[in-house]
């Protein structure tokens, strides 16, 4: 079977399975240079198409993120204080799907008939099941109590499931406009970030702060032995006006923070207050997931999955044995867990043995289409018999460059594919890279890339961490081989590498080891401030030339702007 699976909400994607394989899911973002772009991925569908050796008429089936007829059955759009506009329900909902308003089924079918008269099944698959389903089936395990958690999916906030093989039972359901997510994206926006995107920038300023908030947040996010609610006079979300809170909150905690404007001490404390209170009402969904299910194994998925603050306090004041974060965790994973859907629990494929689902999903390119972009740009390189040795060299002697090699990440880590890379050791790399190459906020953290089996030598407590999506204390009596890694609050987002996983960055980390005796390597995502990681040659070369990056190895063309480097 050839399954194409699309969302095209924040985050569009594509993901193409082939006889239960994915062979390529991408987000469009990196083809349209449009960081978290939210339209239709035509360029991520061909792309999947290619992969897939097919066309739209040679696919079994279309796997889609959301159930439009869900959505539109809420009475009198109940999704909000305010009414949506009756256009809103026209354009959402197929008019095929008309009949089955009432019966409001997790997936649904219609059938289109391609010129030529191919016949191609849609499946409409209800947007947390879609999130459910990449959790497991992308996990290591057959079963698993899952939560899902984002902004909102049809009606949906946060919904704790079951999942058995291809059985998915649902076992609690919050609905919007009770959402973490969404409560989160607020504040988001209130202290001067942009939502649905500067997420990960509330929670690194967190650190920075202390919860002295708290309380007035506890008023405004409800945490209790049933799961949590919200305050809606609080926030106003998804209506016609700009801001997704209101004037009460402004009137309990000051005026927002201006884009760009200077961060206040203010602005801190609110940020740790914020992230103090969104872990407490996780850590309960996780009690009540671990209650519900009776499962000792707990996957996540949804965009709260990528705060990995949050998920290092599940890890360790949780009640699971066992978790598995899906690291395409935001609305691009939803094409991914659709079209798995759709191929093991209705196309009815048997899964196989669980195993864990490597990122290295997106597109490759080769050697020739490498050369051939360097040669047009006229760009000096060479291509060295030991391109590992010379790179870990030259990070060794405090040198800042990027590798872009392989088939790119699938999510928003960087993993060794495509990603910029540093020394660890020296605090004041972090503040040369926030200047000089990402420009970006000097308040933002940078991730360790470490030989999985030395993490515990480092990271009290790690544990296999593949994705960068578990935060880790930093050992006392190594800061001074992790300055430029470990945040202010002595935590650390590690990324556990092995041979099996990226054996050519595995090399990298094991060279730069014997160079220095630090079997660890900064990594950051392949991009600057304000861009998706780059996605082609070209973006790769245009990201070198205009950052302060000292070098580039693109497969095995090495590109150096100071020669007297080598």
């Amino acid at each position: 079977m050839r399954i194409l699976g699309i969302n095209f909400s924040n985050d569009a994607a594509a993901t193409m399975v082939v006889d239960g394989r994915v062979v390529m899911a991408v987000q469009e973002e990196r083809f349209k240079r449009v960081k978290h772009y939210a339209g239709f991925p035509s360029m991520a569908v061909d792309a999947c198409l290619r992969a897939g050796g097919t066309s739209m008429e040679g696919l079994d089936a279309v796997a889609f993120f959301w159930n439009p007829a869900l959505h539109a059955s809420t009475p009198s759009w109940r999704m909000s204080s305010t009414p949506r506009h009756h256009l809103e329900f026209l354009y959402d909902l197929p008019n095929q799907l008309l009949p089955g308003l009432n019966a409001s089924p997790e997936a649904m079918e219609q059938v289109f008939h391609l010129p030529g008269g191919a016949r191609l099944p849609i499946y409409y698959v209800t947007h947390h099941l879609a999130h459910a389903a990449a959790a497991l089936f992308c996990s290591p395990h057959k079963e698993a109590a899952i939560l899902t958690a984002d902004g909102y999916g049809e009606r949906d906030s946060t919904v704790i499931w079951k999942g058995s093989g291809t059985t998915f039972d649902r076992l609690w359901t919050q609905e919007f406009p009770h959402s973490l997510g969404s409560f989160y994206a607020a504040f988001t926006q209130y202290l001067g970030f942009r939502p649905n995107s500067g997420e990960g920038k509330l929670m690194g300023l967190a650190s920075y702060g202390k919860p002295i908030y708290a309380d007035e947040i506890r008023r405004m996010l409800r945490v209790h032995p049933d799961g949590f609610d919200l305050d809606l006079s609080f926030f106003s979300f998804y209506l016609e006006r700009p801001d997704r809170y209101t004037d009460r909150l402004v009137a309990a905690l000051g005026a927002p923070r201006t884009p760009e404007s200077p961060i206040e001490g203010r602005h801190r404390d609110i940020a740790a207050s914020v992230q103090l209170v969104f872990e407490e009402a996780l850590l309960r969904l996780a009690e009540m997931a671990h209650e519900k299910s009776g499962l000792d194994t707990f996957c996540v998925s949804g965009g709260v999955a990528l705060n990995c603050v949050a998920n290092g306090r599940i890890l360790r004041e949780g009640p699971f044995k066992t978790c598995f974060f899906q690291p395409a965790a935001s609305d691009a994973g939803s094409s991914l867990g659709a079209a798995l859907y759709v191929e093991h629990c209705i196309g009815g494929r048997a899964r196989g043995e669980p195993r864990t689902l490597l990122e290295y999903l997106g597109p490759t390119h080769d050697a020739d289409e490498v050369k051939l972009t360097l040669d047009r740009g006229g760009i000096a390189y060479r291509t060295p018999d030991d391109p590992i040795e010379i790179v870990a060299e030259l990070l060794a002697r405090g040198k800042v460059g990027s590798v872009f090699q392989g088939a790119a990440e699938f999510g928003p880590r960087a993993l060794g594919n495509r990603s910029t890379l540093a020394d660890p050791r020296a605090p004041s790399m972090k503040d040369r890279l926030n200047a000089t190459v990402k420009f970006r906020e000097s308040f933002r953290p940078y991730a360790p890339s470490i030989l999985a089996g030395r993490a515990r030598d480092y990271f009290e407590d790690a544990t296999e961490s593949p994705f960068m999506l578990r935060v880790f204390a930093t050992r006392a009596d190594r800061l001074a081989e992790a300055g430029a890694v470990t945040h202010v609050d002595g935590g650390a987002r590690v990324q556990t590498v092995t041979k099996e996983q990226n054996p050519r960055y595995h090399d990298l980390i094991e060279a730069f080891g014997r160079a220095t005796g630090t079997p660890m390597l900064l990594n950051t995502s392949f991009n600057v401030r304000g861009e998706p990681i780059v996605n082609s040659p070209a973006d790769a070369v245009k990201c070198y030339l205009t950052s302060g990056m000292d070098f580039l190895l693109i497969g095995d063309f090495l590109l150096v702007k100071d020669q007297s480097d080598l």
